[in-house]
């Protein structure tokens, strides 16, 4: 049985994004967005598995999602979510069809002949994304809250948090990697308020630009 999961994510630091990533050894940042990613994407449910199915109980489709950073600025989870949903929000399911042996083929644009024969299980067709989750870290500095830094930001402060909601106002998740600076609920609250904001703000750009793509 061939299961569906969008679990296949690897976010790839190649030396061209940074300084400090030396060619041959792998960023350290680079396993930990990936499981972020896989983590996040899982939990918020953005797509329903069932479309995936191509003969039930017996074949699905299965996702690779490799995403390349080519500038490692600060807020790499961020970024590399946008990324992430951007590549989902344009991914179209081919056309299949049933052969001879019972396997599954894919039937081109070209092979209208062919496609009016032979049973096609599943039409070409966009992923249907529901309450898509987007994401902002934030720095906290005593009583201050700095959004979206950069990397030079992020070197000189050790405290940081990563709140992402999806557009509906759920709370996915919250991430804190450790920091002297205690994540009060106050300066929480702010984080989440803030990316409320920026959760809208993306979301009218990825419309934006999907819709530019379609034209």
């Amino acid at each position: 049985m061939l299961i569906f999961v969008i679990s296949a994510i690897d976010f790839h630091m190649p030396p061209i994004c940074s300084p400090i990533v030396r060619p041959g050894r792998p960023a350290e940042a680079s396993p930990m967005v990936s499981k972020q990613l896989s983590n996040t994407i899982s939990s918020s449910r953005m797509t329903d598995l069932k479309e995936l199915s191509l003969v039930s109980g017996k074949a699905a489709w299965m996702a690779y999602l490799d995403i390349y950073c080519l500038d490692a600025d600060g807020a790499l989870f961020d970024a590399a979510l946008l990324s992430a949903i951007a590549a989902l929000s344009h991914l179209q399911i081919p056309s299949i069809a049933m052969n001879d042996d019972g396997k599954i083929v894919l039937v081109s644009d070209e092979d209208g002949q062919k496609r009016a024969q032979e049973p096609v299980n599943k039409e070409k067709r966009k992923l249907t994304l529901r309450s898509i989750p987007f994401s902002l870290t934030c720095i906290l500095h005593k009583n201050y809250i700095l959004a979206d830094p950069t990397a030079e930001e992020e070197s000189i402060m050790e405290t940081h948090v990563t709140v992402v909601l999806d557009t509906s106002g759920q709370l996915i998740s919250l991430y804190k990697p450790g920091g002297p600076v205690l994540a009060y609920t106050s300066a929480i609250q702010d984080c989440a308020a803030l990316t409320r904001q920026r959760v809208k703000e993306l979301n009218n750009f990825l419309d934006k630009a999907n819709s530019a793509m379609e034209v």
